[in-house]
């Protein structure tokens, strides 16, 4: 649970915290296909996969 600056419990600004740094599902589903894709070919993914997005620019590790 999130506390504000005097300690006490802010399950609001938690929430929206939590929200905001949730990944969007086509990220989800991206990663997945990824992972799909080299299972069918006969590969693994090994590594972590990073992701920019095109229109915001952020990048998800």
């Amino acid at each position: 649970m999130h506390r504000n600056k005097e300690g006490y419990p802010d399950p609001t600004a938690g929430d929206a915290i939590r929200e905001a740094d949730r990944p969007p599902e086509n990220l989800s589903r991206a990663i997945r296909l990824m992972k799909f894709a080299a299972d069918c070919l006969g590969f693994e993914v090994v590594g972590r996969i990073v992701l920019r997005d095109a229109e915001t620019g952020r990048v998800w590790r």
